[in-house]
């Protein structure tokens, strides 16, 4: 039961990569307007390295999380009534509620879908989702993307790389599970470039996208919260 409990905090993880909003509505900008001013081999291809950066990001963040849970937890994988078990329970609780009032800067709207990151922010990375000209701009503007959602994937790299972790200890085939999260957030991406390429636009993509917010909303929260209880379930009592 401990390894089931396992997998479904990682799959659980896995939505909640694949459901978070930033990375794609920044693609979503940036292929709109590397479309219009470029190729589509080109526009292919500044694409590709976009993906490429986030991937990248992924895998240096889960690779220094496997050594943060390794320090963490280096004489229990299982840790009963620890401290840190219960910081985690509670920072995914905490995220539970703030990814369901406060993920979308206005979550009732039916008009926009601003997220929390700061003004300033938004408007640069928007800026450079107009202005990317290299491979390279490509590169980085991907990465970018992937760090200023930290604030919420950090908990999930950790817990995920732990439960990844204890399930080797217990000799199931991990390695599968590790890639499989780490390419979990380039599905939107996929899903966005197919749309574009069958001749959406993005005025079609960002109404799909308003539509499906509540939707997102819901299923990032209700994620985070049952990963707090199978912790709760499985690692506590």
């Amino acid at each position: 039961m401990n390894v089931l409990a396992s997998i479904g905090i990682v799959i659980l993880a896995m939505v909640i990569m694949a459901s978070l909003q930033l990375i794609p509505g920044v693609f979503a900008l940036f292929f709109h307007y590397a479309i219009g001013k470029y190729s589509l081999r080109k526009a292919s291809t500044l694409s590709l390295f976009f993906i490429l950066g986030t991937e990248i990001i992924s895998a240096l963040l889960f690779i220094s999380a496997f050594y943060v849970s390794y320090t963490l937890f280096l004489n229990d994988l299982n840790p009963r009534n620890n401290v840190l078990t219960w910081i985690f329970i509670g920072i995914f609780i905490a995220l539970s509620i703030a990814c369901l009032f406060f993920y979308f800067r206005h979550p009732h709207s039916k008009e926009d879908t601003e997220l929390f990151i700061p003004r300033k922010l938004a408007y640069s990375l928007n800026s450079r989702a107009k202005s990317i000209r290299t491979p390279s701009d490509a590169f980085v503007l991907g990465a970018l993307s992937n760090i200023c959602e930290l604030p919420i994937t950090l908990p999930l790299y950790i817990i995920t790389a732990t439960e990844i972790m204890y399930m080797h200890t217990e000799y199931f085939a991990d390695d599968l599970m590790t890639i499989l999260y780490i390419l979990a957030s380039t599905i939107p991406l996929i899903h966005l470039y197919y749309s574009f390429r069958l001749g959406r636009n993005l005025a079609t993509i960002q109404r799909t996208r308003i539509k499906d917010k509540i939707f997102h909303r819901f299923t990032i929260s209700l994620s985070f919260l049952t990963i707090a209880i199978l912790i709760i379930c499985f690692r506590i009592v």
